[in-house]
């Protein structure tokens, strides 16, 4: 009878040796599965970061192009329009993405963007107190509700020069095209604020101020109108204006010297 104990505490014993090394290798993934996702969301974090460096980096900041932004949609075709049938079906499978996000990616315009917007006017530095205050619209009475990315005018205008009869055979004819953003939906455009600004500071920038706006596009990211009108007594000039409304996400304000590429505040925001 001993002899039999003793051979099942062996058989048990050298049981228990083998579970623990492949209860070990079972834990593994589980204990490493949460640092890898981590780890990814990191890498995709700094990899958004480094993007945006790069832009800002640069002497003087220009940020993204919009025109450039605005052909890419265009050209991949995202627009505003309402979903076809075939799209609403597709998009019920839940293993696909929506179809704008994969246009998306294609354009390379899944990623955070940065627009520059000059603002020449609606800056005053009080050199007693030593703070900036600003108060800037970054609309326009051409795209209202849109902060104006773009204006681009091309072709003479005729208005003092010939009457609308004689308008187009004189060559009066104009191309305006415009490119505005329109933030969350919504038609937050102007810019309130103040900060602390030393004297010395202030004289480096010398009035070179700009607004960068960190956002990221979203539904219905862009609708493309044009316009024509005929001239008249007026305005004796054939003009054709494209008007063209990017859609976005605002992250962050932030106040900037183009030119010395100097960040002033990264605490504004848009307001009504």
């Amino acid at each position: 009878m001993s002899n039999l104990k003793s051979r099942l505490i062996g058989i048990n014993t050298a049981c228990m040796l083998a579970c623990v090394p492949i209860l070990a290798h079972a834990a593994s993934p589980v204990a490493t599965s949460a640092p890898v996702a981590t780890s990814a969301a990191s890498a995709a974090s700094a990899v958004a970061s480094a993007a945006t460096e790069d832009i800002l980096s640069a002497r003087p900041v220009v940020g993204d192009d919009p025109v450039a932004i605005r052909d890419a949609l265009a050209k991949q075709s995202i627009h505003g329009n309402a979903p076809s049938l075939r799209d609403r079906l597709r998009a019920l499978i839940p293993s696909r993405k929506a179809p704008h996000n994969l246009d998306l990616t294609k354009a390379s315009l899944d990623r955070e963007l940065v627009f520059v917007v000059p603002i020449p006017y609606g800056v005053l530095y009080r050199s007693k107190t030593h703070v900036l205050t600003i108060d800037a619209d970054l609309a326009s009475e051409d795209a209202p509700g849109a902060v104006l990315l773009k204006k681009t005018v091309t072709g003479p205008n005729g208005r003092g020069l010939t009457v609308a009869a004689e308008a187009k055979a004189k060559g009066y004819i104009q191309q305006i095209d415009l490119i505005g953003l329109k933030p969350d939906a919504t038609s937050k455009t102007r810019i309130h604020g103040h900060l602390t600004l030393p004297p010395s500071t202030f004289a480096k920038v010398d009035g070179d101020f700009a607004i960068a706006l960190m956002c990221s596009l979203s539904q219905p990211y862009l609708s493309d109108r044009r316009e024509h009108s005929d001239p008249t007594d007026d305005e004796p000039t054939d003009i054709t204006t494209r008007t063209s409304i990017l859609y976005a996400d605002i992250q962050a304000v932030w106040l900037i010297s183009p030119q010395t590429g100097m960040v002033l505040s990264k605490s504004l925001h848009l307001s009504n």
